[in-house]
């Protein structure tokens, strides 16, 4: 395996732990985040069903209370001022018994039995026909009612406008007037108290600071108020509110559905929606209008502030891992391709005719195989093994028998053609046995004896010839014995025919 294939696998490998590593942290991370999100918004869901109960038993019971009151009976058989006088005595009796820190209604109006506007808590002046349409119909469904039947209803009320009501209407009676017989409630009913309470987005916030989550309120899929609020001031974030409306109006979020996953403004949160309750004393009549109004929970999926920090520490740390076994790989093939080059060198030597090479330690990785290639090569070439050599002053091994190889003239050049043919036509032992015997002889006739073996002297001329034959591109190669200046070395001769 090449070293790039290693250090691109090792990197490889790194990179993928790290990256299954983050995968895994961040999916820990956003699990935790999710099931928290459901906790906070199963939680205020129950929340919102109960609140949003209370709040309908609330307006009622107030309605009721202040219907019962004699002077809103009084104010309506009365005319004038002292109609207006008599209602303003009934609404501050009423804000006067109330208890101290409660939600102040909105609207506190009296009507009469057609449904026109007779006072109004803190209006001056009023407009008989402000409810009514151009038909000469209540705008306000509950009111049609309760002047019909002795009923206590409490509603959702889209004012137009002025946005969406939490209403309780209840029937003023007349407890003086003489009742018929045929009247199956036994009273007689002369108007109409209503109260109500506005749905705004500073309600919503308020809400949300009870629940802990997001809530939005709507009617017929529009969001009426919301508790998103912009980054500066306290104002709503009506951008929010839009795409919330958007997924109610696609279905996307619903009370019919389960727990939904959307997301606004780039925030995911796990949504419910509840449908605001409708509460009354008495069946309401069939074509009465279907409650269309609810609220929508919203609970932010927020992964920990300390998921960032972890998952960036993964990746630091799957980085430097990278950058130290890249470093380690590095250098670690710097001090074993020093070694095997090193080798690699002898060896090239030694097919380039240098029997004698000797392999010297190259490092601890290698120095086995350094070792087991001079014991190789001693056992080849008859020459002493490692450890049994013998070393001149410089601490060099002494190497018996060292064969001169002459080559820097070119190969030698016969005088006529018969030599080279005498030289083609000899046997191989017989060249060998008298090319072997006159380089002794030349050796000692210079006054060198050589020790070198007959089997050492044969592999180095064999590493040689099969060297030259490649150079020369011949069919065989032979040697001569040269002498000059007292140096005997072996001659070259390419044979080609």
């Amino acid at each position: 395996m090449s070293r790039t294939v290693i250090a691109a696998v090792v990197a490889v490998v790194i990179a993928g732990l790290t990256a299954i590593a983050y995968f895994v942290t961040s999916q820990t991370f956003e699990e935790r985040a999710r099931k928290d999100a459901d906790a906070r918004l199963t939680r205020a869901y129950q929340v919102v069903q109960r609140l949003t109960q209370l709040q309908g038993i609330d307006v009622s019971n107030k309605a009721e209370r202040l219907a019962s009151l004699p002077e809103f009976w009084t104010a309506i058989r009365s005319s004038g001022d002292d109609r207006k006088r008599q209602a303003q005595i009934g609404f501050q009796k009423f804000m006067s018994a109330d208890k101290e820190g409660a939600i102040k209604p909105d609207i506190i109006a009296l009507v009469d039995a057609n449904g026109d506007l007779l006072a109004m808590h803190e209006v001056p002046n009023v407009v008989p026909k402000q409810w009514k349409n151009d038909k000469n119909e209540s705008i306000l469904p509950a009111l049609n009612v309760v002047l019909g039947k002795r009923v206590i209803i409490s509603d959702i009320w889209d004012y137009g406008e002025k946005g969406m009501m939490k209403i309780g209407v209840a029937p003023v009676i007349d407890p003086e007037a003489p009742v018929s017989a045929k009247d199956p409630d036994g009273v007689v009913i002369i108007g109409a108290i209503v109260v109500a309470y506005a749905q705004t987005a500073k309600n919503a916030q308020q809400d949300k600071s009870l629940l802990g989550t997001e809530i939005a309120y709507y009617d017929g899929k529009k969001v009426v108020a919301s508790s998103f609020t912009r980054t500066t001031g306290g104002d709503e974030d009506t951008a929010k509110a839009r795409q919330l409306g958007q997924l109610l109006q696609s279905g996307t979020v619903s009370e019919a559905g389960s727990k939904q996953r959307v997301t606004i403004d780039g925030v995911d949160y796990l949504t419910a929606a509840i449908k605001m309750p409708r509460k009354f004393t008495k069946e309401l009549p069939a074509e009465y209008p279907p409650v269309t109004a609810g609220a929508v929970v919203l609970s932010p999926i927020t992964v920990s502030a300390s998921a960032g920090t972890v998952k960036l520490f993964i990746l630091l740390l799957g980085i430097g891992a990278l950058a130290i076994a890249m470093l380690g790989v590095y250098l670690s093939h710097r001090r074993l391709i020093a070694q095997v080059d090193q080798i690699e060198a002898g060896v090239t030597d030694i097919i380039n005719g240098n029997v004698d090479r000797t392999f010297r330690p190259v490092g601890e990785e290698l120095d086995g195989l350094a070792n087991a290639l001079n014991v190789m090569l001693a056992r080849l070439l008859g020459r002493p093994e490692p450890g049994e050599e013998e070393f001149d002053d410089d601490g060099n091994p002494i190497i018996q028998g060292r064969v001169e190889f002459d080559e820097t003239e070119g190969p030698a050049a016969p005088a006529v053609d018969s030599d080279i043919a005498a030289l083609a036509q000899e046997s191989e032992p017989d060249y060998y046995k008298r090319v072997y015997t006159e380089y002794l002889a030349a050796k000692r006739a210079t006054g060198n004896p050589d020790e070198v073996s007959f089997e050492n002297f044969i592999a180095k001329l064999k590493v040689n010839e099969g060297k030259l034959k490649a150079q020369y591109n011949c069919r065989a190669v032979r040697f001569r014995i040269v002498t000059k200046d007292g140096k005997v070395t072996l001659k070259p001769v390419p044979i080609f025919a």
